[in-house]
């Protein structure tokens, strides 16, 4: 008898990395939960309305709730086994909400959970939160003002997921390709000219926003990954400027 998909509930699933997470979720077969703001009428714009639509049509559970009604986090936590999310910067402090919702629940903590499953399955159960990073490795790096304040929160919420003793893994995947690739070059203008930041030789490391889902969907299922950083550097795509014009 095979193993079930773990279950992956996606805070943040209609914002801009959510939807990619929700449909490599979904891909890979495993039953997708989002935990979303309520439809309000005449604030919801067509485009969340109609990505909800396809979320459902797709076969995604839809959980409505704020981040501040603690009782309908606790709930939904308690129906899953990995926690995604693609919070914005704006709402990475939000997260402390998160991590008191797993705590109380109960069911998003270390791999010595539910021994029986890791007895009689080919996987380890998995029970695993990964915070909304998806950039730099926030341990290993510092910056300047504000640059600094949105590493420092990143940090308070490593510290809180440890310190709240929940299996984590933390994604660093540096750059989104498709984002920064449309800021520096404006490809869909046509422009004749491009502006080369400085001299355009220094170099980052551009993933598709499809890649760093895919990898952050295997990763968070993967017993190996838990209680760990995982860096997306394939050395195919750190480029530069220049690179990208040529």
């Amino acid at each position: 008898m095979g193993c079930e998909k773990n279950k992956i509930l996606i805070f943040g699933a209609t914002g801009y990395l959510g939807s990619y997470m929700v449909k490599a979720s979904l891909s890979m077969g495993h039953p997708t939960y989002a935990y979303v703001r309520p439809i309000k009428p005449h604030t919801s714009t067509d485009f969340k309305l109609d990505l909800l639509k396809d979320f459902k049509s797709m076969g995604v559970t839809v959980f409505h709730g704020e981040l501040d009604e603690h009782d309908k986090l606790v709930s939904a936590v308690k129906q899953v086994d990995v926690v995604i999310s693609t919070l914005a910067v704006p709402q990475h402090l939000d997260q402390l909400k998160i991590i008191r919702a797993m705590k109380e629940a109960g069911n998003i903590k270390h791999e010595l959970a539910k021994i029986i499953m890791i007895i009689f399955c080919a996987r380890t159960y998995c029970q695993r939160f990964v915070p909304s990073e998806f950039g730099n490795e926030v341990d290993r790096v510092s910056g300047l003002p504000p640059f600094e304040t949105l590493l420092d929160n990143k940090r308070k919420i490593r510290r809180a997921s440890e310190a709240a003793g929940l299996s984590y893994t933390y994604v660093s995947a540096n750059s989104f390709a498709a984002y920064f690739v449309d800021h520096l070059l404006h490809p869909r203008e046509k422009r004749e000219e491009v502006i080369v930041y400085g001299t355009g030789e220094a170099r980052a490391v551009l993933n598709s926003e499809e890649d760093v889902a895919a990898y952050t969907v295997k990763a968070a299922t993967d017993p190996r990954v838990a209680n760990r950083v995982i860096i997306y550097r394939p050395p195919g795509n750190i480029v530069s400027q220049l690179d990208l014009i040529s």
